[in-house]
């Protein structure tokens, strides 16, 4: 597939909406709430996706909300496609390492018809992090 499987500034990419949702104020450890820097996880996870997708020079958008009532699995993300399936994760780690994961999971979901990734696609930091799958919004 040419092109960038993210779509334009917007998310989209002819009819598909993409775009990745991260909670605001996912706790940063299972015993924290916030980090060193005073930040929750979800804002640290944020701040480092944004970083991610600057560095590759994407065209992706982030969204943000407040709780995604996903307490016990923070912090979550939810990796959205209109046309593809969309998937609801959790557990990451705050860090660099884990948002480069998440990007690189994304794009080959993008590269996919359906929004399915075989297994052994997987990075290995994302492995574990899935809650559930959500069918397209469009046929």
């Amino acid at each position: 597939m040419e092109g960038n499987p993210f779509g334009n500034a917007e998310g989209h990419r002819g009819d598909k909406m993409r775009a990745i949702v991260m909670c605001t104020t996912c706790r940063h450890s299972a015993t924290e709430k916030t980090g060193p820097d005073g930040r929750t996880g979800g804002e640290a996870l944020i701040a480092h996706m944004r970083d991610a997708i600057a560095a590759r020079r994407l065209e992706l958008p982030v969204q943000t909300q407040a709780c995604l009532w996903n307490c016990k699995r923070h912090c979550s993300v939810i990796l959205r496609d209109s046309r593809r399936f969309t998937y609801f994760t959790g557990d990451h780690e705050p860090t660099r390492e884990q948002a480069d994961a998440i990007l690189d999971w994304f794009e080959v979901h993008g590269q996919s018809e359906t929004g399915e990734v075989p297994f052994r696609q997987w990075p290995d930091r994302m492995r574990g992090h899935f809650i559930a799958r959500i069918p397209p919004v469009a046929p």
